[in-house]
């Protein structure tokens, strides 16, 4: 009886281990995040409470194994659930890099991976969902095509400027697969759709010719979401990041160019930038554009050791910005080993004493029957 109660407390403490690492863990470290202080109502209108993440790169068939998917696709949808359940943002923006092998699957494979993806990523009703290609979805500006285009937009209805407008608050979503300025039917298209844009905000503040142009709910200055960042040449202007060293960036491969940058801020005159695609933190205090740029890290633990996301209220006049802590896979593996060695000391210790009092039960039963014989 004694030994099935040491493999019973044995059993007990590793499902507790695991449930405490795979699900306990993740609402006690986002505990720590809140909501910015939010900023003051604007003709009536509250600000619009928003959830930022990037480059989730869900796993393919190709290169994916299956025990890294399991684990990786399971992190993230513990994160991104147990904010959902604390934060309730009113909108999320993923972007880009939503799979990692978007651009090499099939027709059949693209499908399962999109069932997988709203499976792991579920909101609740009332909650907006925006997912911005990148270059892992389509592939880079090279090796994209019309037909990966199609797929991505027919989907996710994101793939050359969009204008997403919430209470007045106006986000202009841009591929950044087509800022390659070489004239290139989806760069054309994109150029045509920014131009577009740059109308309505233009007719919302009652410059130029407006008939037959959408009319704004409220005019503000819009905030603009892109996989990659606006072009700076490394991370050594960031205010704060997180990358393990200070790289160089290249045109075009980890940053849009000079020239679709300012062509951005010529068009649009945006007030706050949002990007993806470097895996790292960086805030950027004045960007190329003289305004605040985000470049958020990997949601990913495949691609690091401590991801985080951004929470953001955000007005038509004013924003505030959080920054919200994943845990640490390291440290989640040092609590895995360290609880490990404790169950088996434990254990160890305990069948020693139970050995101890066997022995002993024994040598009373062998000694009990020489004294009745």
């Amino acid at each position: 009886m004694k030994l099935r109660n040491l493999l019973l407390r044995i059993l007990i403490g590793a499902v507790c281990l695991l449930v405490f690492n795979e699900f306990i863990v993740y609402y006690l470290v986002l505990l720590n995040c809140q909501w910015p202080t939010k900023p003051l109502p604007v003709n009536g209108l509250e600000p619009v409470k928003v959830m930022l993440i990037a480059d989730t790169h869900l796993l393919g068939p190709i290169h994916g194994h299956w025990f890294d998917k399991l684990r990786r696709e399971w992190q993230m949808h513990r994160a991104f659930q147990s904010a959902m359940t604390l934060f309730r943002p009113e909108a999320i923006f993923i972007l880009g890099d939503i799979f990692d092998e978007g651009n090499w699957v099939n027709q059949k494979e693209f499908e399962s991976y999109v069932d997988r993806f709203r499976k792991l990523f579920h909101t609740p009703m009332g909650t907006q969902l925006h997912s911005i290609v990148g270059n892992h979805d389509i592939g880079f500006h090279y090796s994209t095509h019309p037909y990966l285009v199609r797929r991505f937009e027919k989907t996710f209805n994101h793939t050359g400027v969009t204008l997403v407008s919430i209470r007045g608050v106006n986000f202009v979503t841009i591929n950044s697969i087509a800022m390659e300025g070489d004239g290139c039917q989806l760069c054309e298209t994109a150029e045509q759709e920014l131009r577009a844009v740059s109308t309505v905000f233009k007719c919302g503040r009652g410059i130029g010719q407006c008939k037959n142009v959408p009319k704004l709910a409220e005019y503000s200055r819009p905030v603009v979401l892109q996989h990659f960042p606006t072009y700076r040449d490394s991370d050594k202007d960031c205010k704060e990041h997180d990358s393990p060293e200070i790289e160089l960036y290249r045109e075009r491969w980890e940053v849009i160019s000079k020239e679709s940058t300012d062509l951005i801020g010529e068009l649009l005159s945006p007030r706050l930038v949002f990007s993806g695609h470097s895996h790292h933190y960086c805030h950027v205090a004045k960007n190329r554009l003289g305004i605040e740029e985000y470049t958020l890290p990997s949601f990913s633990w495949r691609n690091k050791d401590n991801p985080s996301f951004i929470l953001a209220q955000i007005s038509l006049s004013d924003y505030t910005i959080s920054r919200c802590h994943m845990p640490v896979e390291s440290t989640i593996i040092k609590v895995y080993l360290v609880g490990a060695i404790v169950l088996v000391l434990s254990s160890i210790l305990r069948l020693g004493s139970f050995l101890a009092q066997l022995k002993i039960f024994s040598r009373g039963r062998r000694e009990y029957k020489k004294l009745v014989k």
